[in-house]
């Protein structure tokens, strides 16, 4: 890593508003119908802090759309904007 990207990344890292924590949690993602074409996936978060989370998905998603994440150990479902 370059000194300048060492700098911008701990520039980005003071202007974060809450800690990011790497964290498995087990998730199905769905798109609710307004969104478009429905569809389901199982997935896992990756990294997650006080505003969201991190996770990969297969399915093709776009900036500033909504989708329903639901916590598989929990059952607790929110609604989520990706960014």
């Amino acid at each position: 890593m370059s000194d300048q990207q060492l700098t911008d990344t701990k520039q980005c890292l003071r202007k974060r508003r809450s800690q990011r924590i790497e964290l498995t949690v087990p998730v199905v993602v769905h798109r609710p119908p307004k969104e478009g074409p429905q569809f389901s996936e199982r997935a896992q978060t990756l990294v997650v802090n006080a505003h969201g989370a991190l996770m990969s998905l297969a399915e093709r998603v776009t900036p500033e759309q909504r989708l329903l994440m639901q916590n598989i150990d929990s059952g607790e479902q929110k609604e989520c904007r990706l960014v």
